[in-house]
């Protein structure tokens, strides 16, 4: 029986969808699930996308072998800006296996374990600096922060004036090479200046690693490193390494951090139960890995920020061999879009989902137990392989600066928008304004 033709979402004339995908892309792909399934078509200029939605989607994404989905053929454009064919989001296996293995274990939770006195002590002098009635910006100051605090962790290398080139560059990238916006854009002066300012950076780190002999750090890692065939990591592929950790110190960690705060400041109630916690756990001492993972209402709320938050919320795969799913034939060729956010608002997987509910995590509701539901860092073997650093960096950053000052919203109203630069994150505009220090 031939299967019927996969449904196209309406859309505008010319722009499609685009309008509804830039605006709230998970809301609008949750929306066009209920509406049309689990397979479905949207267009947008120039290009038209098929989405996976639901969590019959996710398990798809971990279960369907690396040779039915691939990734090198959609990447290509951040191959070509580092000049390396083994960065790691662009690999297929077996070399992403062999890469990643390579690298994780300098880019786990215990990295930032083994810097927190000089993380607290850089969060705290931050927060010090601020005065009563201070407007403080949410996502740059998060963005300073965790990037900062990454840098320390994993290369032993302050990021000082390099701030302002390294996001730049970060984020123009991720836009040109992963979130489809033009590729026009890398080849502007502005960005050509801050890839070869950045690029400056990197090589520095390296050369000062070389010259200061063992550290025991992630770079340490790379330059004892060897490739696939068992050659030294030299050049542009050694760059590409050492710039990694700072994707995800600029994408994620600072982008969910501000939306933690946003939600914790408008919930008083739930405010003073992490503080009590957090209290608690400075009374006794800096804060360490054990002190924070006691902390079950803050880790529920960083969770549940995860959830209703999700930074990439859809993953695009390109098609090598057609497929069966949802009643349809996915044919190979085509781009597609795993909308792996979708099941963080199903009302039959998420209890209310629309609602900020840290409880959700505790047991015995640990809603995001199931299969595949929760997929705030991918799903499968190719879940972030720095998840565990980027929780606690969050917990470590907002639970600190909630410790030593008294902020709130710009007014009791406010509501954040998201803005979508190049992927979800608050609105850059978003400020808190400082009350005053804490005397807990």
């Amino acid at each position: 029986m031939p299967h019927s033709a996969i449904p196209l979402v309406k859309g505008l004339p010319f722009l499609g969808s685009t309008f509804a995908l830039t605006q709230d892309a998970i809301g609008f792909m949750t929306r066009a699930y209920h509406e049309y399934g689990a397979v479905y078509r949207v267009r947008v200029p120039g290009r038209e996308i098929t989405i996976l939605a639901g969590p019959e989607a996710n398990q798809l994404l971990i279960n369907l072998g690396d040779e039915y989905l691939k990734l090198r053929p959609i990447y290509g454009t951040l191959v070509d800006e580092t000049g390396s064919d083994l960065y790691l989001p662009t690999l297929d296996e077996p070399e992403y296996s062999y890469y990643r293995r390579m690298i994780k274990p300098r880019l786990s939770r215990d990295a930032l374990a083994d810097h927190l006195p000089e993380s607290l002590a850089f969060i705290r002098s931050t927060v010090d600096g601020w005065h009563p009635d201070q407007q403080v910006r949410v996502l740059e100051t998060m963005t300073r922060l965790c990037i900062e605090i990454v840098s320390r962790s994993t290369e032993s290398t302050e990021i000082g004036d390099e701030l302002a080139s390294i996001v730049f560059f970060t984020n123009r990238l991720i836009g040109s090479g992963v979130a489809f916006q033009p590729r026009f854009l890398l080849k502007l002066p502005d960005y050509q200046r801050a890839k070869r300012r950045f690029e400056a950076f990197l090589q520095r780190i390296v050369d000062q690693h070389r010259a200061a002999g063992e550290q025991g750090d992630y770079v340490d890692l790379l330059l004892k490193s060897k490739t696939i065939d068992q050659k030294p990591l030299n050049g542009h592929d050694l760059l590409a390494y050492v710039h990694l950790p700072f994707v995800n110190g600029v994408a994620y960690a600072p982008r969910l951090s501000g939306y933690l705060l946003y939600e914790l400041l408008r919930s008083p109630e739930l405010l003073a139960r992490i503080r009590t916690e957090i209290d608690g756990a400075f009374a006794e001492g800096d804060l360490t890995m054990g002190s924070m993972r006691r902390m079950r209402w803050l880790y529920g709320a960083c969770m549940e920020t995860l959830r209703m938050y999700p930074v990439a919320g859809a993953l695009p795969r390109y098609v090598a061999k057609p497929f069966e799913f949802g009643g349809h034939t996915i044919e190979a060729g085509q781009l597609v879009f795993i909308a792996t956010g979708v099941t963080h608002f199903l009302p039959d997987i998420y209890r209310d989902p629309y609602r900020f509910d840290p409880e959700r995590f505790f047991e015995p509701r640990s809603e995001h137990q199931q299969p595949g539901v929760f997929a705030p860092y991918g799903l499968g073997g190719r879940t972030c392989l720095s998840a565990g650093m980027g929780e606690a960096l969050i917990m470590l950053v907002v639970g600190t600066m909630l410790h030593q000052v008294e902020l709130a919203l710009p007014a009791p109203d406010y509501r954040l928008k998201t803005h979508i630069a190049p992927i979800p994150g608050p609105d850059k505009a978003f400020a808190v304004r400082v009350i005053g220090k804490r005397t807990a």
